[in-house]
């Protein structure tokens, strides 16, 4: 019977003084690797191997998400770049498959998917159904950050909760059946913030989510917030429900949450969250990570061997981190699978 590591709890200093002074945590890793570091350090000779694995990251066209991707390509998996930007998407798979794949067989694909859209997403997914038959790694990672304004989806819905979550949600419902499949298990890794601790009163405000009251005294930074720990809430759930639901013959499905670190992209640089989230952003440039570093938990998360110990858990810096308590708060837990059916269920009937 396979034995998985066992880790002791990083020191309570960890974090910040040792994400700030790159401290190695109890996984060996630190907040100075890299996402090549990672996929180097696996149990194989040459590391992390993804022969013949599907991995899709979505929002893959830029910054940790295309670094993600790329880290996996390398390393011999096929690679979905699902993005809303088509044409940046096609540029880096044409540019792999050039560079990595001389006979001519493909290993990199780019696919529509808007997430700001419940249709593009379910259209996505019906495509993933029809080209391939098992998914091995979903690495949730598109997202935006709005400021002041708010903004509205093409279904109506909070554009950071819808884009950053709700999205995300489905693909992982279409998808469940086809991560049943993988040998060995699959993984869902969702990319969220240590923003998740400053939030709505109550966690989740449900009121600012969808409907006509959705707009009323709006807060950009908490809106972000909580589209963030409604992700850690949904990865705990999936993986209680998924552990418990899984039938014989079927695949373990590990679920990760995780905290990339403070990163300056494009996507952080074109919103500033207003007078809040340029405070955040302030207060975060001790904390600031290249691209590479950045990925890189994402990436142990979903393809490092020893991850598997941290399956439903939230991590920063490759090691076990501490998430809020409304994170494990049963009622909310319970009001977002209840909200989340609902919304999805809708989107479906249309």
């Amino acid at each position: 019977m396979k034995q998985i590591k066992t880790f002791d709890p990083p020191p309570k200093c960890f974090w910040p003084i040792g994400s700030i002074n790159g401290w190695i945590g109890p996984t060996g890793f630190s907040s100075k690797v890299t996402a090549q570091d990672i996929m180097e350090n696996g149990y194989a000779s040459n590391g992390v191997d993804l022969s013949d694995k599907l991995v899709i990251v979505t929002g893959s066209n830029s910054g940790i998400g295309k670094e993600t991707a790329i880290a996996a390509f390398k390393k011999n998996a096929h690679v979905i770049f699902a993005c809303r930007n088509i044409e940046a998407a096609k540029e880096i798979a044409d540019e792999l498959n050039a560079k990595f794949c001389p006979r001519g067989e493909k290993r990199a694909f780019a696919y529509d998917c808007d997430l700001s859209s419940l249709e593009s997403v379910y259209n996505f997914c019906s495509k993933i159904k029809e080209d391939w038959n098992v998914v091995n790694t979903l690495i949730c990672n598109a997202g935006v950050m709005g400021g002041d304004a708010f903004n509205r989806t093409v279904d109506g819905h909070e554009e950071m909760f819808a884009v950053n979550y709700l999205a995300h949600a489905l693909i992982v419902q279409e998808l469940l059946p086809l991560m049943r499949k993988a040998v060995g298990g699959a993984r869902v890794v969702s990319v969220s913030s240590h923003v998740h601790f400053f939030t709505y009163k109550g966690g989740i405000d449900f009121s600012k989510v969808t409907g006509p009251t959705a707009n009323k005294k709006t807060d950009g930074a908490r809106a972000y917030g909580q589209s963030k720990l409604a992700q850690i809430i949904y990865t705990r759930d999936m993986q209680a429900l998924c552990m418990a639901s899984r039938k014989a013959f079927e695949s373990d499905v590990h679920f990760f949450s995780v905290h990339p670190g403070a990163i300056e992209t494009k996507g952080s640089q074109k919103h500033d969250n207003g007078w809040k989230g340029r405070l955040l952003r302030r207060v975060s440039k001790p904390f600031l990570k290249t691209v590479e570093q950045g990925a890189a938990t994402t990436c142990f998360a979903a393809f490092h061997e020893d991850a598997e110990f941290f399956a439903g858990y939230y991590l920063a810096d490759c090691n076990f981190s501490q998430s809020s308590k409304l994170s494990k708060d049963r009622a909310l837990t319970k009001q977002l699978r209840e909200v989340t059916k609902k919304l999805l269920d809708d989107a479906r009937a249309i």
